[in-house]
């Protein structure tokens, strides 16, 4: 049997457990036993003992400290934690946090900030490996703004497994607010978890912003406050739906749909998308429809509306619904005092081709502001009853409105129609009436498998122009190459007249201009100033009008033989959007208030025929002031909705650089600048498009990444930085354009990239990596972005080009081989 130890003192019992290399349990007992019988040890004498994987070391230890509840324990503590591994470092914080010592939560906040690293990371580890106590809490609240990302989230982490409370409340919302994106993901998901009524405000903010996964926490809780707040969190919410990203937009769905009363919720929704921009309301009423049928008793009722906005709105959304419920409220909107929605009433019962609407769009074409809705509409319901006042519309002074007429009579079928169409064709005073008139009988004539009598004669007579007698002799020349349809007219010394007929240029019959000749022609168009000028710069630009032939943009340069000319024939009516083939959703820059759209191609490419298609489009949608600055004025844009001034540069500004700053002066909304031509120029462009104008100009350049490349390098380097921000912020859309030959239809055809203004795009620019647009063009395809060979394939869908033509023009050949035959392919090959 062992024999008890004699008696020793405690220090030398601390002293010989410490070291080790105790034989039995029974020693170790005993030199416990007189340590903790002692009352004269302090913390330093046994705060090793935590550490030691004996148990009844610990305990002891325990005990003893049990006994030192001093704010001095606590800096022993933390000396000894400096290389104790974490799982012995977790059991002793679990005994010092127990120990209940007063102060030890402030004296640990103190040591957090104190400037030694070892001492901030011991106590860092200490209160996140304690077990989850209140009396942590403060803490863990000073150390979730301290460390890393990685550092705070673990934090948080412990933070989130607390109640919320008064006092933690505020903190877990400023965190939703922390510029670190993950620490306000953590933050934004603990409250939509635990607190979402009191956070709604913040999660709504958060909702566009957040990740996939975050978003659908937040989604589920504002679902779940919308149980409770029903139609106050719609109006909070609703501002959301005119968001560009999708994403958001159909978070914000899914929370709407979980509501009751939808039809209170649909008339706040309308009311809402009243207070959008035309683009956003677009894109907000879009998305309503997910709301399906309930959308459209709501809409009926805001149809009486007195706020005509509302009406309007609801018009809209009642519209795009195929049901007989809307035409009865929908006729009675043809009456309404504010013309935009007798307009739109007329097309919404055009599009439902509903007879009932008829007797009152008949008595809608005394309306001079709503006529033309009213003929389109009877054009789409193609209802015979409609003939008769149809047919005296063909009497009207206006050469538009009788196109208008014609373009309706098209979809009726009845067996009037055709003959209708050839008396227009074979009498009408104006030349384009008459064209009209032509091609829609031989549209017609098709459909019907009918035959127009002297289809020949008609046709050669429907586009004659006769120039004047007395007139310059050029102007013949010129009426003829508007007559033969062709794009140009050569006038070269020592060769024939020559015109360009699609892409090729064709030698027509006549005698060679000689020298005398052609100064003499051109002599006879010009002014004196004009000649003067001509004379010293050996060069002019300038534009020709014929009186009923129209306009002429010429190009007069002297080379060794002569003077030698170029005249481009422009169209009498500005094109369209959709007569050029540009895109129909880039009809949304009409809604934009300021910004940057550049258009580029190589010259003859049709960039002034697109910029005046542009500016058809706000004078036809918008009520705005727009300044054209062109060198020549070459489309003339008549009045319609909007104030236009076009300026030339060369006799009405001396620069385009003098005229835009002139212009900057003028009140404009939309200023066009036909040429960027120096840095300038580009410089008070951005600068315009910065301060509230649409700004549109065109630059030489075969694609869009290749325009903001040329545009940016034109500065200098220190500038370069400057101009990457400004045009960042500025850009709405680059459009880039090449016209296709098709030589065997004696035609061309547009083909367009298009690049929209994002903001990834945005970042390329402002970071100098613009080689990566053409992969963000690919990547943008839903957002409205195309490039050449995405444009090639459309035109060869609808049947525009053959699939050769769109293999020969397409930058990446190999994603067309599959349109083409193998003998095609091979056939290249030998080239």
């Amino acid at each position: 049997m062992t024999q008890p130890l004699p008696k020793i003192p405690a220090q030398e019992a601390l002293k010989r457990l410490a070291k080790g290399g105790i034989e039995s349990s029974q020693e170790r007992d005993q030199l416990l036993a007189a340590i903790l019988a002692s009352d004269k040890l302090k913390a330093r004498d046994v705060m090793w003992m935590l550490f030691r994987p004996d148990r009844a070391l610990r305990d002891a230890g325990v005990k003893l400290l049990g006994t030192m509840r001093t704010l001095e324990t606590v800096d022993v503590f933390l000396s000894e934690c400096k290389g104790k591994p974490d799982a012995a470092l977790r059991g002793a914080a679990s005994v010092l946090l127990g120990l209940g010592i007063p102060g030890i939560e402030g004296r640990l906040g103190e040591l957090l900030g104190a400037k030694d690293e070892g001492t901030r990371s011991t106590v860092r580890q200490l209160v996140l490996g304690a077990p989850p106590s209140p009396a942590l809490e403060p803490l863990l609240w000073q150390l979730a703004g301290m460390g890393s990302t990685r550092d705070r989230l673990a934090v948080l982490e412990r933070l989130s497994g607390f109640a919320l409370s008064a006092r933690s409340l505020p903190r877990w919302q400023q965190l939703a607010r922390d510029r670190d994106r993950a620490v306000a993901a953590k933050a934004i998901t603990t409250l939509a978890e635990k607190a979402p009524e009191q956070s709604v405000d913040l999660i709504v903010d958060e909702l566009p912003r957040a990740a996939y996964a975050t978003q659908q926490h937040l989604i589920g809780a504002l679902t779940r406050v919308a149980a409770g707040q029903g139609p106050e969190l719609a109006d909070r919410i609703l501002p959301l739906m005119a968001a560009g990203d999708a994403g958001t937009r159909s978070a914000v769905l899914k929370i709407l749909l979980g509501m009751g009363d939808r039809r209170e919720l649909v008339k706040r929704y309308l009311v809402f998308s009243k207070t959008l921009a035309g683009w956003a309301r677009d894109r907000a009423l879009d998305s309503m429809k997910e709301f399906g049928e309930d959308l459209v008793e709501p809409a009926l009722e805001l149809l009486a509306d007195p706020d005509e906005d509302v009406r309007a709105t609801a018009l809209v959304v009642a519209g795009s619904f195929d049901d007989a419920r809307i035409v009865p409220a929908t006729i009675g909107l043809l009456k309404d005092h504010d013309w935009w929605l007798r307009v739109t009433a007329a097309d919404t019962l055009g599009r439902l081709k509903d007879p009932r609407a008829v007797p009152a769009l008949i008595g809608a074409l005394g309306d001079q502001e709503a006529r033309w809705a009213a003929v389109e509409a009877l054009g789409r319901i193609g209802d015979p009853q409609a003939l008769p006042a149809l047919g005296q519309l063909l009497k009207d002074p206006a050469p538009e409105v009788r196109i208008e007429v014609l373009l309706a009579l098209r979809n009726f079928r009845h067996s009037g129609i055709l003959p209708a169409l050839h008396k227009v064709a074979a009498t009408d005073a104006d030349r384009f009436v008459r064209g009209r008139a032509l091609e829609i009988a031989e549209e017609v004539a098709r459909r019907d498998k009918a035959e127009i009598p002297d289809a020949d004669r008609l046709r050669a007579g429907a586009m004659q122009v006769q120039a004047g007698e007395g007139e310059p002799r050029i102007n013949s020349l010129l009426v003829a190459t508007r007559n033969k349809g062709a794009s140009d007219f050569h006038l070269a010394v020592t060769k024939p007249p020559i015109v360009r007929l699609a892409s090729q240029l064709l030698t027509v019959v006549g005698e060679p201009f000689t020298a005398d000749a052609s100064a003499g022609m051109l002599r006879e168009i010009l002014s004196e100033e004009q000649w003067q000028r001509l004379e010293t710069e050996r060069q002019l630009d300038f534009c020709h009008y014929i009186p009923r032939a129209g306009r002429y943009r010429a190009n007069v340069f002297l080379d060794q033989r002569g003077y030698n000319a170029v005249f481009r024939v422009i169209p009498e009516k500005p094109p369209t959007i959709t007569e050029i083939g540009l895109p129909p959703h880039l009809a949304e820059v009409a809604d934009y208030h300021q910004g940057l759209v550049l258009v580029c191609g190589p010259a003859g490419s049709g960039k002034t025929t697109t910029l005046a298609a542009l500016v058809n489009l706000f004078n036809e949608t918008k009520h705005l002031h727009v300044i054209t600055l062109e060198d020549p004025v070459e489309f003339v844009h008549p009045f319609k909705n909007c104030l236009i001034n076009q300026r030339e540069v060369g006799s009405d500004s001396r620069s385009f650089a003098r005229a835009l700053r002139a212009a900057l002066r003028e009140d404009p909304d939309v200023i066009v600048i036909g040429d960027l031509r120096d840095n300038e120029s580009v410089s008070l462009a951005l600068t315009a498009a910065e301060t509230g104008h649409i700004v549109f100009g065109t630059l030489n350049s075969t694609n869009a990444a290749k325009a903001v490349d040329r545009l940016i390098s034109s500065f200098s380097i220190q500038e370069q930085p400057q101009v990457r921000a400004a045009l960042s912020e500025s850009l709405k859309f680059i459009i880039a354009q090449k016209l296709l030959p098709i030589p065997e239809e004696r035609r061309q055809v547009a083909c367009f990239e298009v690049l929209k203004g994002t903001f990834s795009v945005a970042n390329l620019i402002r970071d100098e990596k613009t080689y990566q647009i053409p992969s963000a063009m690919q990547l943008g395809r839903a957002q409205g972005m195309q490039t050449f060979d995405d444009a090639l394939k459309g035109l060869h869908e609808k049947r525009l080009i053959s699939a050769e033509s769109a293999y020969l023009y397409a930058d990446n050949k190999a994603d067309f081989e599959s349109l083409v035959s193998t003998e095609f392919l091979e056939s290249r090959t030998l080239l």
